[in-house]
């Protein structure tokens, strides 16, 4: 298909060696690809290039100290003269440029001011406007005493470069999603791993470009057609082209937005049939929910129970509030909800967007929502909703939000929810499943052929959602169902599933490519000919692959999948994360999959697990990235303080304390209160007739209990004030009266600050149970 539309403005343009052929150097000779490059170090060196590859020759260039690499590379790729279409090509307003050439012949045609980057150089956090990222190092910024490091010159292969330099691999990824085109120029398939950055989705496909010479060779057109279209006319073709080829429309109404979708009632403008029996129960048990069959059926009640109460109190709150956060957890139906409130707040007057990603056009984007004075915007992503909704707020401040957060996580991240949304913030709790709506959905999975025991008494007895899914996983056919669709599947993608289910159930949404970079192989190509494995239990759409439902992925490492298995994901997925901890969703995914209690609730009915997790800790402890992180420690901690093992604890929570205190601003909560509670436990368990520690639990109790005025920690600072009373039990006797005198004094300040939250906040965190025990111990030690 020929080019039709061209807006280099919201395009990147790729760049590979071919491209730069036919440049002059500074040396008057033309600039080399990768086996000519090879050729001319081998007769710099005098060695024949069949005994040489390209790393082998420039480390024989720096072991010789009369020759310089830098000096030759200087030469080589420096440039001089260079020809008309590339600079035509080059002077096009490229959103992105990337590149894996050494040469400056960027720098020729932009100018010195124009910002270039390398692999090996930080992403600033705001981004210029345009730019060229050098994928491989730059002559112009390479130095003579490193330039071997700053130029990547041999077969290192991409999984290399990025593992140790992702940042700029993912922005270009990154940016492949979410511009409206990339085109690819003098780009080799065997050039550095092009299928490390690539991936099939169609959506991808769509919008990438190979631009060839006329006559590409087949093996290339074989290879490249899975990532993009071929267009063999040549550059200089491409140049004449640029000139005259209009730019795409841009979007004119809100249905045609680019990082949103919009959600309504009758989203295809058609009616179709009510659900099957097949649909709703895939729905309950694998999580395959359709928006558009839910906008499209004759009523919703045929498909999901419509959870009236708790969309009206959302509305409600509306009126008044310009954000509304909706927690539930694992498995009580946040996304599902987000259709159901757009279908109600439609009827309201609403325009109802849901968030997808940041597209190139969010500008304009934002000045269409910002003509619709009742637009309400749903974050179905907590972390997209932090980096993004403060522009959104003030591009569109008419538009109000709602964001689905996990109950847990919006218990310790209130202080970032009261600074980062648009006041005011209100709370709606999904986690409720009331009478009607248990009606609703056993008259459903009635019609649908539900055949479980007692089906009736689970549904009208259930208090969550997930109460009801989890008996349906339990029930023989349908675990019968899933062990069958593993147990048949080869191991790559077997262990794909087992990445898809553990990224799932942490809630924490990814760049789409992510999970391809994991399985180091392209994951769509992979998936041919499993279709029945993509439509039952994972989502594939739009570059991005994900399992359907997080409860099922909860089931699925609880039941099918190996100790194995789980650990290598967990494991791979850390160590990924923890290079990108820059991030912070890549640093939540790591801290998420490196706990204690994570790791054990998948393994919580797997044999001899306490085993594997050892070996796990261990493994994890080697790996250089993971080493350097406090709560990494904190949680091998946990485990060895579980495994009842309170001197090691001790020691690796120290350890914790000493990674923290090397990283600016890290906050110390976590493991003041593992500190306490491992204080108690080293002394409960002492033979000693005096209690030595006293002095670290009393210093340990008042960091805690200041903690208890901060909602974002106080959970962590109840729980473990909860284990004081155990200690004061066990070792009241050993403590002398100004011991005693001093710990009641602590105490009773902990106590005095449980007193005074609100009648709310002391019924959601059970603090007035705590704080009687404290008074027992209170009452022990003063006896």
């Amino acid at each position: 298909m020929p080019i039709e539309i061209l807006d280099p403005a919201n395009s990147l343009l790729f760049l590979g060696s071919g491209f730069s052929a036919g440049a002059t150097s500074i040396a008057n000779e033309k600039v080399p690809a990768g086996h000519p490059l090879l050729l001319k170090l081998s007769k710099a060196l005098g060695e024949n290039p069949e005994d040489l590859d390209l790393k082998a020759a420039a480390d024989e260039f720096l072991a010789r100290s009369d020759d310089s690499l830098y000096n030759l590379l200087y030469e080589t790729f420096t440039i001089s003269k260079i020809l008309t279409y590339q600079r035509e090509i080059l002077s096009l307003p490229w959103a992105r440029i990337y590149t894996t050439n050494y040469d400056d012949i960027v720098n020729v045609v932009k100018g010195p001011n124009f910002p270039i980057f390398t692999f090996d150089e930080p992403r600033p956090r705001k981004l210029p406007q345009a730019f060229a990222v050098y994928l491989h190092g730059s002559i112009r910024k390479a130095r003579p005493e490193s330039a071997s490091d700053q130029l990547i010159l041999n077969n290192r292969s991409y999984d290399s470069i990025a593992h140790q330099f992702p940042e700029w691999f993912d922005e270009f990824k990154q940016n492949r999603r979410s511009f409206q085109a990339c085109y690819f120029m003098g780009f080799s398939l065997n050039d550095h791993h092009i299928s490390g950055l690539m991936t099939a989705g169609d959506e991808s496909v769509k919008r990438t470009y190979f631009i060839t010479r006329p006559d590409p060779k087949a093996s290339f057109v074989r290879r490249a057609s899975d990532y993009g279209e071929i267009v063999p006319i040549g550059f200089e073709k491409f140049a004449e082209i640029s000139k005259s080829l209009p730019k795409p429309e841009q979007p004119q109404d809100i249905g045609a937005l680019q990082s949103f979708k919009y959600l309504r009632p009758g989203l295809d403008a058609k009616v179709i049939a009510d659900p099957t029996p097949i649909e709703v129960i895939n729905l309950v048990t694998l999580g395959t929910f359709s928006q558009n069959r839910f906008f499209n059926t004759r009523s919703e009640a045929v498909y999901v129970a419509s959870r009236q109460n708790q969309a009206n109190s959302v509305i409600s709150l509306l009126k008044d509030t310009r954000t509304v956060i909706v927690h539930s957890k694992l498995g009580n139906g946040k996304t599902i909800f987000t259709s159901i409130l757009a279908s109600k707040a439609t009827e309201q007057g609403y325009v109802c967007l849901l968030w997808r990603r940041a597209g190139r056009n969010l500008a304009q984007d934002i000045e269409i929502i910002a003509k619709s004075k009742s637009i309400l915007i749903i974050f179905d992503d907590y972390d997209a909703a932090i980096e993004n909704i403060e522009r959104l707020a003030v591009g569109a401040p008419a538009a109000k939000f709602v964001v689905t957060v996990r109950t847990g996580q919006q218990e310790v991240r209130f202080h970032e929810i009261a600074q980062r949304f648009p006041p005011a913030v209100k709370r709606v709790n999904l986690n409720t499943f009331e009478i009607g709506d248990r009606e609703q959905l056993l008259s459903i999975l009635r019609r649908a052929g539900a055949k479980v025991d007692d089906l009736e008494e689970v549904v009208m007895s259930a208090q969550e959602i997930r109460d009801i899914v989890t008996q349906l996983y339990n029930h023989a056919e349908i675990r019968t169902k899933i062990h069958e669709v593993v147990r048949k599947l080869p191991h790559n993608l077997n262990f794909i599933l087992v990445l898809s289910a553990l990224i799932k159930w942490t809630g924490v949404e990814l760049e789409g490519d992510y999970l391809q970079d994991l399985a180091r192989r392209d994951v769509y190509i992979e998936l041919k000919g499993a279709e029945n494995i993509s439509n039952d239990i994972l989502d594939v759409r739009d570059d991005k692959i994900e399992m359907r439902s997080a409860l099922l992925a909860e089931f699925m490492l609880q039941r099918i999948f190996s100790t194995k298995d789980i650990l290598d994901g967990c494991f791979d997925i850390t160590t990924a994360s923890s290079r990108r901890r820059k991030n912070r969703s890549h640093r939540r995914l790591a801290g998420e999959l490196m706990k204690f209690s994570t790791l054990q609730r998948f393994l919580k009915f797997h044999e001899s697990s306490d085993t594997a997790l050892n070996a796990h800790y261990v493994r994890l402890s080697e790996h250089d990235a993971v080493n350097d992180e406090p709560l990494f420690w904190l949680q091998y901690s946990i485990f060895m303080k579980a495994s009842g093992d309170i001197p090691k604890a001790r020691m690796f929570l120290d350890s914790s304390y000493d990674r923290g205190s090397k990283i600016d601003g890290f906050k110390t909560f976590q493991l003041d209160t593992q500190a306490l509670s491992i204080y108690l436990l080293q002394e409960i368990e002492s033979q000693n007739s005096v209690v030595e520690g006293l002095q670290d639990i009393i210093s340990a109790i008042e960091t805690v209990a200041n903690m208890i005025v901060d909602q974002s920690s106080r959970y962590y600072a109840i729980d473990v004030i909860g284990e004081i009373p155990a200690f004061v039990e066990a070792r009241s006797n050993a403590l002398t009266q100004a011991e005693k005198v001093a710990l009641v004094f602590q105490l009773n300040r902990a106590s005095k600050m449980l007193g005074s939250l609100t009648v709310d906040e002391q019924a959601y965190s059970g603090s007035e149970i705590i704080r009687e025990k404290l008074g027992v111990a209170v009452a022990l030690l003063i006896k």
